[in-house]
Order: structure tokens, then sequence, then C-alpha cells
């Protein structure tokens, strides 16, 4: 057996410690301790914040220093390539080859900075492969110069190649700045500064292929290609540069492309645009002073890219020690508080008065027990004004505190703010049932008129021909049945009922067509396999009819518009089983929890109620009719709603017959009649029957007769003159042409009119009425008279627009046929 902590403390002998036993300055105390831990907990947790953040500044920081280092050493590889391409190009040339030297000394001492920048940095992840790929690159410098000094025998694509990767990645490490935590702002100089390294970049990849184009006398497609490549990279460059960088740097920048050397420069790029491929490369000046031109303009972007850094250092560093500043006026502020909060817990501690033990108790049982009592049976199916008014009285009783000191007043204020909201709370429940009642009230007239609009419109269907007029009574008749399904979610959702109970049980088959017309797309209504012999009882069939005229709908609505919707009915047990399926989307998980939360609580009334009323109504009908409704649905395949009526709820109807196959004929055998000859002459053949074999009803079953054997029936006196004279002898002859026997031959007159006769008995009526009665029309019947024989038989012409009518008006007949409910079917005349 398991003992509480107080039980073991009396075992144990030791002073129980309850906190209903403490005094209230005890208990004001450790609830004012709470908030003070919890007020210290945030400060560190903010202090730690800004620790944080300052360390990440001091990262930063350091980074952009980095970053600095790495745009000059880029600056000095660039020369460096230049130089290379020169001595590439002129051979053993010894001031191209001084040049190099030279310039191989000054990439040496920005590698040297570089590396020592590099020590005193923890790069973050995201630089780490940069950087990596960089030290590399920078170990395998010495081979690639001893290459380059060899002379004429190194490859001058690929030692421009290597320079480009180690440049390229400087770049990128310049690029990931923008990544290591800095504000907005900062990223974007960031990137616009990384931006113009690019674009000088690209300057320094056309300076080295128009050398290299120089040296070998003519422009290669490849050196074509590298040239405009290069030229639209420095567009894109500059580009991202001017939509990035403030406009102060832009300013900075432009100031620097001026002067002799810039114009130079940007008119040997022009030459170098315009050049054809393969022709020779003619700028007028000599390789190397091609590349002076375009290493002053390189020089004075990067004169500005260096003045860029240096402000984005300033910034960074900035950010830092705004941070440290933060985490000291955070620690400040901090102590500052606690102390006040501790001293004006303590005065507030000492200021209370046993009274506040009774306010505490009354407010709890007000906010806890009372009021939340109170809303709940408010809430309930619409109460009557005397509950409401009993619910008020009880839930808005006073509380007594004695005294008029703060505590008197607030236990004063408190009561007077209960009795408003248990005030506004009945007055809200009150006006709730009033809605209610008016709504209830309007949809019953509505749904009144609407019935006499229906009966109205059947009348006008019933003598109506013209099939224009017609459709659009039907068009009219269907939105008739759509307001009054309307009107019935407003009579569910006020608290009545959806319908009147029915004169007498309906059969299933009728209540799932009456459903189906109840919607818009009811075309789209497919019924599968239905119980034909259930009866659904006369309280629960219109009801029913109405929850499932919402299921349909709203399977309709949330599926294809060329799948259909299946409706099902059976029985399972002593359980009448019914599914609704559609072929859409489905719904997903959290939607179908939605949806049967809504059924679960069909009395909240939201915003979603108001736009969405189908899951309200059908909720609010299964649960008055004891009704199980279940969703299943399967994302992608489809939903599937079934309902589950109880045994009380429907019926089984009797057949009429018993369900036994029929009765087999007496195994005899007629006599044989001889073969039927046609007279010779015109003649006009009937209609083929309707359908073959004719349909067997089943009868009773019952003894068959024994069979007789009989004797040959006398012989007819009739039929042997018929089958003595050889022109009438149809009982023996085979069958065949008149003319083969000797008759004459009918002629193309007559058979043309016997076809006509034909065809005007055989016609069906195309039109029908709104019950499916044939709509006769004058001369439909009348026999054509026959054609004189030299005249051609002229076919007769139908008006296209005429039959396009009649079919739509038999189209809107057959559908409205089936918006019938049963109580129209039963009203209606026939």
């Amino acid at each position: 057996m398991r003992r509480s902590a107080s039980q073991t403390l009396m075992v144990l002998g030791l002073p129980r410690w309850r906190l209903q036993d403490r005094r209230i300055r005890t208990k004001l105390a450790l609830l004012l301790a709470l908030p003070l831990m919890a007020t210290v907990a945030l400060s560190g947790v903010l202090a730690a914040g800004a620790a944080s953040a300052a360390s990440q500044a001091e990262q930063s920081r350091q980074l952009v220093v980095l970053g600095g280092t790495a745009g000059r050493l880029a600056a000095h590889l660039q020369g460096e390539r230049t130089a290379a391409a020169l001595v590439l190009v002129r051979g053993s040339n010894a001031v191209a080859a001084e040049g190099y030297r030279r310039q191989t000394a000054l990439t040496d001492g920005a590698v040297t900075q570089f590396d020592e920048a590099r020590r005193s940095v923890r790069a973050p992840l995201v630089l780490q492969g940069p950087l990596r790929r960089v030290e590399e690159q920078l170990a395998n410098l010495g081979p690639l110069r001893q290459q380059v000094q060899a002379g004429p025998d190194a490859t001058s694509s690929l030692v421009v190649f290597r320079y480009r990767a180690v440049v390229a990645d400087l770049l990128a490490y310049r690029q990931g700045l923008s990544q290591v935590g800095v504000d907005a702002q900062t990223g974007n100089d960031l990137r616009a500064a990384a931006s113009l390294s690019q674009a000088v970049e690209s300057l320094g990849l056309m300076q080295v292929a128009v050398v290299r184009s120089l040296g070998s006398g003519r422009l290669t497609p490849a050196g074509q290609q590298e040239i405009v490549g290069a030229d639209v990279g420095f567009t894109e460059a500059m580009q991202a540069f001017r939509a990035l960088a403030p406009a102060r740097w832009q300013a900075r920048v432009n100031a620097q492309l001026s002067g002799r050397n810039v114009l130079e420069a940007e008119r040997l790029l022009g030459v170098v645009a315009r050049a054809t491929q393969g022709s020779a490369l003619r700028l007028g000046v000599s390789a190397s002073r091609w590349a002076t031109a375009v290493g002053a303009r390189m020089g004075l972007l990067h004169a500005a890219e260096q003045e860029l850094d240096a402000e984005l250092l300033a910034a960074v560093t900035q950010r830092r020690d705004e941070q440290r500043r933060t985490i000291v006026l955070l620690s400040v502020t901090v102590v500052a508080c606690l102390a006040v909060m501790v001293a004006v817990g303590w005065w507030v501690t000492r200021s209370m008065t046993g009274s506040l033990q009774r306010l505490r108790a009354g407010a709890h049982s007000v906010a806890a027990d009372r009021l939340p009592r109170m809303v709940a049976q408010l809430g309930g199916d619409h109460p009557d004004q005397a509950t409401i008014d009993e619910l008020m009285a009880q839930a808005a009783e006073p509380i007594a505190v004695d005294g008029r000191d703060e505590v008197g007043q607030v236990a004063d204020a408190f009561n007077r703010v209960s009795l408003a909201a248990v005030r506004i709370a009945g007055e809200q429940a009150a006006l709730r049932a009033t809605v209610a009642g008016i709504f209830l009230s309007l949809s019953r007239r509505l749904q009144s008129r609407a019935d006499r609009m229906m009966v109205n419109l059947d009348a006008l269907e019933r003598d109506e021909e013209d099939p224009d007029r017609l459709e659009k009574l039907f068009d009219l008749d269907h939105v008739a049945t759509l307001i009054r399904r309307m009107t019935a979610n407003l009579q569910v959702l006020a608290g009545g009922r959806a319908g009147r109970p029915t004169p007498e049980p309906v059969a299933l088959p009728d209540l799932l067509r009456a459903a189906g017309s109840e919607i818009d797309d009811y075309k789209r209504v497919e019924l599968g396999i239905i119980d034909g012999a259930v009866l659904v009882g006369r309280d629960v069939a219109e009801e029913l009819m109405h929850l499932l005229a919402e299921l349909i709908d709203n399977a309709t609505k949330y599926s294809a518009p060329d799948t259909p919707v299946m409706v099902e009915g059976s029985r399972v047990g002593d359980l009448l089983h019914l599914q609704v399926r559609d072929y859409g989307i489905g719904m997903r998980e959290a939607e179908l929890q939605a949806a049967l939360d809504r059924l679960a609580h069909p009395h909240r009334m939201d915003r979603a109620t108001t736009q969405q009323m189908g899951l309200p109504v059908v909720g609010r009908i299964a649960n008055r009719l004891g009704i199980t409704v279940q969703i299943r649905s399967d994302f992608g395949e489809g939903t599937r709603v079934d309902v589950t009526l109880a045994l009380h709820q429907f019926t089984v109807a009797q057949t009429d017959w018993p369900a036994t196959p029929p009765r087999a004929l007496a195994d005899e055998r007629t006599r044989e009649l001889p073969a039927v000859v046609a007279r010779p002459g015109p003649r006009a053949e009937g209609p083929p029957p309707a359908a073959w074999p004719p349909a067997v009803r089943a009868l009773p079953a019952t003894p068959a007769p024994a069979s007789t054997p009989v004797g040959p029936p006398p012989p007819l006196a009739i039929f042997d003159a018929v089958r003595s004279d050889p022109r009438h002898s149809w009982f023996t002859s085979a069958p065949g042409d008149g003319a083969a026997q000797g008759g004459p031959a009918m002629p193309a007159r007559w058979k043309a009119a016997a076809d006509a006769a034909l065809a005007a008995a055989t016609d069906p009526a195309t039109e029908t009425t709104s019950h499916g009665l044939p709509v006769r029309r004058p001369g439909r019947r009348v026999i054509p008279p026959v054609a004189p024989g030299a005249q051609a038989p002229v076919p007769a012409q139908r008006d296209p627009e005429a039959l396009r009518r009649q079919m739509s008006a038999i189209d809107s007949a057959l559908g409205a046929a089936g918006r019938r409910t049963h109580h129209t079917l039963k009203e209606s005349p026939r």
C-alpha cells in the first residue's frame, strides 16, 4: 500500500507541513519567489543570448577581416596571372619574366598575411570548404610558378585555369560572409562587396583572354567565347552590385571609374567586343599596353573594394560593441528590477488581511464552478427564459467580504464584474433563443412558400407544351427545390426538424432518389445496390432524406465534375447501412479529424458553421434520431460516408409473390404448322415486338399436370381449301419473293409509300410532359401521298434547332422527373 508524503512524516513523528496551515504572508512570499526565480532565469537567458550574440559578432568581425585579406590576395593573384600570360606569350622576354618575379613576391606577402589571419579565426561550417580549397591551391603555387618560368613549354590555358581556381575560391569565401549571422543590412553590404570582387575578376579574365588572343595572332572560337563570357559576367556582377549596394557606395565606385587610363580601357574593351571570330585581333596596342590599361581599371576597382571592406569592418565592430554594452545594461536593469520587486512584494504582503482568503475562495467558486456551469447549461439546445433566469440567479450570487479596505473593494468590483458577465451571458443566450425562434418561424414560412411555388410550377409544367418555356420551368422547379433544402437547414440549426412526418413509410429507393434530386449536380448521382424491400419509418424518412442530401451535396462539391457519386443501401443484420461515396481527392488526416469534430459537436456555432452548414446539420439530425454517421477517407482515393439506422427506424415490406423459379412447361410437342408464304402485292410490315424474349412472371409453385398423350387434331376444311390453291399456299411454301411465286413485282412507288406508312406508325413520341406522357402533335401520323413515278423521292428535312430544343426539353423532363420527392409524387395528379 502506497503512502503519501504527509502520512510518512506522521509515521516518523515529524511535523506535518501543509500549505493551508501557513500564513498568508508566507504564501505570498512563496508566490513572490516564483516570479523572482522566473525573472532571474529569463534574465540569465537574455544575458546568455546577448553574450552569444557578442561572441558571434566578434567572430563575424574576424571573418570580415579575413575577407578583406582574401580580397587583397585575390588582387595580387590576378596580377600574377596577367604577368604569367605575358611571359607565356612573349617567351623568354626578360622584361616580362622580371615583372612576373616581382608580382610573385607581392603575392607571397599577401599569402603570409592571409595565413596569419586564417589561424586566428574559427570559421563556421559554411566557410570551411572554400578556405580548405584555398589552402590547397596556395600550397601548389610553387610548382605552378616553376612551370610558368620554364618558358614556352607551359600550356597557357592550364596556367590560367589554375590561377582562376584559386581566385574563385577566395571570391566564394567573400560571398559566404553574408551567412555568418550578421544583420540583414550588413549581409546585403557583404554581398555587394562580393559582387564588386566578382566584377573585377571578370575584367581579369577578359584581360588574360585578350592577351592570349594577341599572342596567337587571331581570335579563336574558344577565345571569343571566353571574352564574351567575361564581359557578360562583368555586366551581371555590376548589376548585382548596384541592386545591393547603398547609394554612397555606388557613388564611390563611379568616382573611381574615371581618368585617361579608364577611358583607354573602355575604348579597347569596345574594340574587343566587336571583334569577329577567326580574324586577327587588331587593337592598335601591344599586349603589355592592353594589360596595363585594363589593369589600371582593375586597380581602381580594387581600391574601391578595400574602402568598402573597411566600412564593413567598422559596421561589424560597432555591432559587437553594441552587444557588449547590451550585456552590461541588461545586468544592471535586472538587478534593479529584482530589488524593486522584492521591496514591493514585501510591502504588499504586509498589507494583506485575513479577508483575502475568503475573497480567493469566492472568486475561485465563481470562476471555476458557477460561471462555467452556467455557460455550459446556457449553451444547450435553446433554453427558455425561465431556465435562463434561474441559471443567472445561481451564478450571480455575490461574494460576502467584510470591510472597506482594498480587499473589500476588490471583492465589490469582482461581484460587479461577475454580475455583468452573468447578465451578458444570459442576454446572449436569450438573444440566441430569440434569433433561433425567428429563424425557425421564417424558415417555416419560406418552406410553405416554396411548397406553394412548387405546386404552381407543377401545374404550369403539366399544361406547358413549348420546349423552351418548359425547360425554364424545370430550372425554376429545381431552384425551388434547393431553396426548400436551404430553409430546412435553417430549421435544423434553429432547433427544429427538417420536415414533417410522412403519411406512410417510404421505400428506400424512392427516398434515395429524392435525396439525390435535392442538390445542384443531381445528374452525377448514381444508385448502386439498394434493398428495395426496406421501408423507412414515417418519423425518420423526411429528415433522413435531408441528411443524405447534405452528404451527397458535399460529395459532388468535393469531387471532379466528371466523376459519379455512388449511393447504396442495404440491410446488414438488424441494421440498415447506407453509404455515400465519391471519387474525389479525399481528405487528409487533419481535415478528416476536423470533419469528425464538426459531427461530434453540432451545436457549436462559429464562423465555419455559417460558411459550411452541411456537417452541423447532419450532426444535429443524427443526434436527434440516433443515427450513426462515420466518415472514412484516404487522400487521393475519395471519401466514404456510412450512415447506420437501427431496427426500429425501418421495416421490411413483404413481397406479393414468393421468390420461386417459374414452373416448367409440360414436355409436350406441338403440332408442326406449314410455312406461311406472303401473298403477292404491296403490304406494310408492322413494327417489331418491343422486347424479346418477353419477361417471364414468377408464378406460385404448383405441381405440373401430368402429360396426357393425345392424337393429332382433326383436319380443318379451310386449311385444306387454302392449301389446294397454289396462289395462296402460304402455309406450305418457303419464304421468298412474291415474284418468284408468279405474282407481279411490287412497284417502287408502292414500296416507298409502304415505308412511309411504317415510319409514321413506328415513330415514337419525342416530346413528353413532366409525368412522362407523350405530347400530341397534329399531322404526325399522316401518311404522305405517293409521289408520281417520274419524280425521285425527296427525303424529309428536319430543323436542327427544333430538334435540339426537343432533345433539351426531353433531357430536362427526365431530370425533373428524378427531382420529385415522395411528397410531390403523391400530391401531383397523374
